[in-house]
């Protein structure tokens, strides 16, 4: 996974990059197939774990319903009354389901692709990834969003609505587009992520441009020009109001 090391080593990202597996296979690698979340699991796999989660073993109701490994009718425990009195995430029944709606419109769940899901150390490559997961702050985002429209210009709209799952893993596998997302406030805050994580959900061929773009640009490794750094010189040493 070349391309992978070579945008974490120049962006300085310190976690390790997550790779994520839609697949039946079963790997070699140790798995960790204890109950958990998704939220949770993108922790581990942060730090060395590979995690499976399927129908059986993922915790979360909601979780379980937005990575397509079971139906809304096939959820047991799925009560979105809990969102609202428990998470107090919206005001009442019907705003959450207006807000469900509009993203299911935007990415339904991804049912029928498989029945596992491996959140794992990219560098381990175990597989090819259908995802990378990085963990990073607001500068590297910063980076990443540039050199992910280096070559051509364009980038989608960003969706950062719903849940962790929905926006780092559901959106992009469903849309093919690269995505950033601070997460919802619930799984912040249960799993205790860092106050300045934020994931970027890389779809895996969009990965070699990004890495092909940082010899190139000044958001990857290439240096500014004299002009801009004489111009950069002279703004910082402008006295403040």
């Amino acid at each position: 996974m070349e391309s992978i090391e070579k945008i974490t080593k120049a962006l300085n990202i310190k976690p390790e990059a997550v790779g994520v597996k839609f697949t039946d296979e079963t790997p070699t690698a140790q798995v960790d197939a204890s109950r958990g979340l998704v939220c949770n699991g993108i922790l581990g796999a942060a730090n060395g774990k590979v995690v499976v989660l399927s129908a059986e073993n993922c915790a979360c109701p909601g979780g379980k319903r937005q990575m397509g490994l079971a139906s809304t009718a096939g959820v047991v425990g799925f009560n979105p009354r809990f969102l609202v009195e428990g998470e107090k995430l919206w005001c009442d029944v019907k705003t959450f389901v207006r807000s469900s709606l509009e993203s299911q419109k935007i990415a339904p769940p991804p049912a029928g692709i498989a029945s596992k899901v491996y959140l794992y150390p990219a560098n381990l490559d175990i597989w090819t990834p259908d995802l990378v997961l990085f963990l990073v702050n607001a500068e590297q985002v910063s980076r990443l969003v540039t050199l992910a429209q280096f070559w051509d210009g364009k980038l989608p709209s960003f969706e950062m609505r719903s849940s962790l799952c929905w926006a780092a893993i559901t959106y992009p596998i469903v849309s093919g587009n690269f995505n950033i997302t601070a997460g919802d406030i619930s799984a912040r805050r249960m799993f205790q992520w860092d106050e300045n994580l934020l994931v970027a959900s890389v779809p895996w061929e969009k990965i070699p441009g990004i890495a092909d773009a940082i010899d190139k640009s000044t958001a990857g490794t290439a240096k500014t020009s004299e002009e801009f750094e004489k111009l950069t010189k002279m703004v910082r040493s402008t006295k403040k109001p």
